[in-house]
């Protein structure tokens, strides 16, 4: 089979064909994410079966870093490179994967040793493995969104199989249930570089942008992390304040919402290049387009969300052990949190198609302190029902902080913003 090497040429700006080519793209997307949600899923329910609830916290933490760190890189690199303005060269993906590198060493030295001083073997694994996951990451991404998704599906296929065997040998022999963890974090690593290096992309560490594009990476990154990174963020000031159990129950109820949180993280590789397909039309044309894709991912993901909020107690027993007595009460405040969250990322994707990294700069700052103090206060005064609680306001008010920017934005003269 042979694979190819240079990113395809973005699908036509207007027209019937561009949105063929996205519902392609999407259905590639949704199947690719799809494997993926399987592999997680044995590696989340695995753990939640086999570890205590103060276990099954640090996992979460654990898994919080590395969707916080992809996310880093997807906003701050990723995404740049899947918004220029012309389909991106292979050496402009290469230069990318070289950022994305750099990110992710940085973060994973500093993940690691903080494992290692905590006692955290979870926390030490992922952190040694983060360079391969965020390289892993970013080849699918850019491979979904404008280049061969034949790519993605090797890539998946191939850490579906090595996930499957990590946990089979671990149960069959009676290992650590960490063990479970390690191999999916290795293998997921090891696939990553492999694929780049298939791709003929960079994986030496570097950055390559000039002081501009370095403002503008910075701003988007920074953004990320006072929005939705602040999520991730608040889980660590939340298992210091209320406890590694309190982060134990929402991650046991977040194993239940698995597929959808990576259906909706899978959007942000597509969302972005059919916006920027029309960056150039009137106001009116770039909400219809938005409003469209927000229709498409509300209605792909409530049916999922409804049918894992009706989950049946004995399927929950299945699937948590004695851990679903913590995660039941939790899944309708978290269903919330669920469907809004593609609304918001519709929004924020138009800002980034649009170069407006000021403005959501600046949402992010208005809303990234009150997400943590909010989470953190609820989960202190009423235990894993209150941070649940807290997720759900909070969806509510960014989603509609969001829209309510995107919109004033498209009524402001571009020189303005």
């Amino acid at each position: 089979m042979t694979i190819r090497a240079t990113p395809r040429p973005a699908p036509a700006a207007t027209g019937s064909g561009g949105r063929r080519a996205f519902a392609r793209r999407a259905v590639a997307a949704l199947s690719v994410n799809g494997l993926s949600s399987v592999g997680n899923l044995m590696v989340s329910i695995s753990v939640a079966r086999g570890e205590s609830l103060s276990g099954l916290g640090q996992f979460a933490l654990a898994f919080s870093v590395y969707v916080l760190v992809i996310g880093l890189v997807r906003t701050a690199v990723t995404e740049a490179v899947l918004a220029a303005r012309q389909a991106p060269e292979r050496r402009a993906v290469g230069r990318g994967a070289r950022r994305a590198a750099a990110v992710a060493v940085v973060s994973g030295v500093l993940t690691a040793a903080t494992g290692a001083v905590l006692g955290s073997p979870y926390l030490t694994v992922v952190g040694l493995a983060l360079p391969g996951l965020v390289v892993y990451d970013y080849v699918k991404a850019i491979s979904i969104g404008v280049g061969g998704t034949r790519v993605a599906w090797t890539q998946e296929c191939a850490w579906l199989c090595c996930t499957a065997l990590s946990v089979g040998t671990v149960l069959g022999t009676g290992a650590p249930t960490v063990m479970i963890f390690a191999g999916w974090a290795a293998s997921g690593a090891v696939l990553g570089v492999v694929a780049a290096l298939w791709q003929r992309y960079g994986v030496l560490p570097g950055w390559g942008l000039d002081r501009r594009e370095t403002r503008v990476a910075a701003s988007f990154a920074a953004q990320f992390l006072v929005t939705t990174g602040s999520a991730q963020l608040a889980l660590s000031a939340l298992a210091a304040t209320a406890g590694v159990a309190v982060v134990g129950a929402l991650g046991a109820a977040r194993t239940v919402f698995g597929p959808v949180t990576l259906l909706t993280t899978t959007l942000s590789s597509l969302i972005v290049p059919y916006l920027a397909q029309s960056r150039a039309d009137t106001p009116r044309a770039r909400v219809r387009a938005a409003g469209a894709v927000v229709a498409l991912s509300v209605g792909v993901l409530l049916p999922l969300v409804l049918a894992l909020c009706l989950l049946p107690d004995e399927v929950g027993r299945t699937v948590l052990g004695d851990n679903w007595h913590a995660a039941r009460p939790l899944l309708p405040l978290l269903s919330v949190e669920a469907l809004l969250a593609p609304i918001a990322l519709v929004a924020f994707a138009g800002h980034r198609v649009q170069s407006a990294g000021a403005r959501a700069l600046a949402i992010g700052v208005a809303l990234g302190p009150l997400r943590i103090a909010t989470i953190v206060a609820g989960g202190v005064l009423f235990g894993a029902g209150g941070a649940a609680g807290a997720l759900a306001v909070l969806a509510l008010l960014s989603a509609a902080c969001w829209w309510f920017s995107y919109l004033r934005l498209d009524a402001t003269p571009v020189d303005s913003r």
